[in-house]
């Protein structure tokens, strides 16, 4: 803190105003940062309570992030038209309810419900609160700006799966989503009395409605399309017209922004290549990240006979190591510059997804520490850089616009990421399963084999299937159950690096080291 207070001053010293602001906008982003990383650890005990796979398990993830994703461009957009901290309360008020609702749910639809309108309500604090600390400091201390921002993220990560564990393991799940509510009302008492409204001025205002309904059912289209693609198959017409109707959507989307006076995306962002790649770098490092804090819980818990709170506990190596680094992404990248801190940060990614995959599942725990502490660092350093880079790229007036769009590239990469990663492990996993019980030679009912299936994708008890299907028989079952799970989880950590691979090019051709909008 002693650092950000040397940088984060007015001439005459420490500007406690804006300290107080950085405060609550950090709180405020440290809701979402917990929120994210707590759910994980108590979606196994979600499971158990209401009998599902990891198929419906994936939805209170994803629809999270799919009502994030999809609101976020048209959440920043009015914040910068109508002020960013009248859409922070917004937000807030939004996420607070939907909290309180998921936290007393009765049933999986009303669950994921609520988790589509936290999602909705986290896409109105995020673009705000870019928006405000960005612009509350000088150009100079920008970068030291967002990466307060992403740490007080990354903190929240690394915070979030230890609460939820032991909210999980002495109370129940219910108390992950529960947590939230008196938080926000502690973060909304601090923004009253400390934050300023700010919003552009000169600027036409109104609500690009078609532009948010078209661009809204494009990315429902593809993510709907890819999550249920391992149901009905690629090749299936479903899946093909749900992809084609994305495309056309998208199409259509650009056509529309390019004839509005009140476009969601004006054509100085619209037309901004350098704005748009670095935004496709933000997609591509992301999923390795996501695809670790979904599966490393489920793992452990099932078959390493880890608590709710353990299994949170094990993801602290690569979420302190995201919290330590993400503060001081603003000094790696002012020394640096935008393309080398984000090459670095984005390969440091992958290079940690290839290093879990060959060495880490399957083994003892400590064989997944480096690659988690690599991964960690790497999201540390890329994520706030990309940000930085990514908003520098555009007029003041478009920061919570540019905020809003740059992470729903991250959500929308990481729910596309996550959706794919789910599609190669149920594959991977089932035909593992399959042809290793077959080569063994033990003898299972196809009832027998798809409650097996199920146990390692989601639902069901190990306690049932050991008394249905004997100890004896279960000892030698369980060995092939832990080898599949472990083979769709390499599978899908090799994909992730690969993407992550792909934006660290992306990044090197794209990304100049002092690329800043000429204001």
């Amino acid at each position: 803190m002693d650092f950000y207070r040397s940088e984060i001053c007015n001439e005459d010293g420490i500007n406690k105003k804006l300290i107080l602001t950085f405060i609550a906008m950090g709180v405020g982003i440290f809701l979402i940062g917990v929120d994210v990383a707590a759910i994980n650890v108590a979606l196994p005990a979600v499971e158990k309570a209401f009998g599902i796979k990891i198929g419906t398990v994936e939805w209170i993830v994803n629809g999270y992030i799919l009502a994030f994703a999809v609101l976020m461009v048209t959440c920043g957009r009015l914040a910068d038209l109508y002020g960013r901290r009248k859409i922070f309360f917004i937000g807030l008020i939004i996420f607070a309810i939907a909290s309180f609702v998921g936290g007393l749910s009765g049933n999986t639809g009303l669950l994921i419900t609520a988790r589509i309108f936290q999602g909705a309500g986290a896409a109105f604090l995020w673009p705000s609160i870019v928006g405000i600390c960005y612009s509350s400091v000088n150009e100079s201390q920008k970068s030291y700006a967002v990466g307060l921002v992403i740490g007080a993220v990354a903190i929240g990560n690394g915070a979030g799966p230890l609460i939820g564990g032991l909210l999980t393991e002495y109370l129940s799940w219910r108390w992950v989503l529960l947590f939230n509510v008196p938080l926000a009302i502690l973060v909304g008492f601090i923004t009253l009395f400390v934050v300023k409204e700010q919003s552009s001025e000169g600027e036409q205002k109104g609500i690009d409605l078609l532009g948010i309904l078209t661009i809204s059912l494009s990315i429902v289209s593809l993510l709907y399309a890819i999550d249920q693609s391992s149901v009905w198959e690629w090749s299936s017409i479903k899946t093909i017209g749900l992809i084609l109707l994305f495309l056309v959507l998208l199409i259509l989307f650009i056509n529309i922004e390019q004839k509005q006076r009140t476009a969601l995306i004006p054509n100085d962002v619209m037309h901004n290549t350098n704005f748009m790649l670095k935004c496709v770098v933000m997609a591509a490092v992301i999923p390795t990240f996501f695809c670790i804090l979904l599966y490393l819980p489920q793992y452990l818990e099932k078959f390493s006979n880890f608590s709710p709170l353990g299994s949170g506990a094990a993801l602290a190596p690569m979420l302190l190591s995201f919290a330590i680094t993400s503060p001081i992404s603003g000094k790696i990248y002012n020394s640096l510059g935008g393309k080398l801190s984000i090459f670095i940060g984005v390969l440091l990614t992958s290079i940690g997804a290839f290093f879990t995959a060959i060495f880490g599942f399957g083994g003892n725990y400590f064989w997944i520490i480096p690659g988690l502490i690599i991964v960690g660092t790497g999201i540390g350093i890329s994520v706030p850089s990309i940000t930085t880079a990514a908003v520098g790229s555009v007029k003041e007036s478009r920061v919570s616009l540019a905020g809003g769009i740059v992470f729903m590239f991250q959500l929308a990469g990481a729910a596309l990421g996550l959706a794919i990663i789910t599609t190669i492990f149920t594959d991977v996993a089932s035909g593992d399963l399959i042809n290793s019980i077959n080569n063994a030679g033990i003898q299972l009912s196809e009832d027998e084999l798809s409650n097996v299936k199920s146990f390692i994708l989601g639902s069901g008890s190990e306690k049932v299937l050991e008394e249905e299907l004997g100890s004896k028989l279960w000892s030698s079952v369980i060995k092939h159950a832990v080898h599949s799970y472990v083979k769709g989880v390499e599978n899908g950590l090799i994909v992730s690096g690969i993407i992550a691979l792909f934006g660290a090019v992306v990044s090197l051709i794209s990304v100049k080291n002092r690329d800043v909008f000429q204001r």
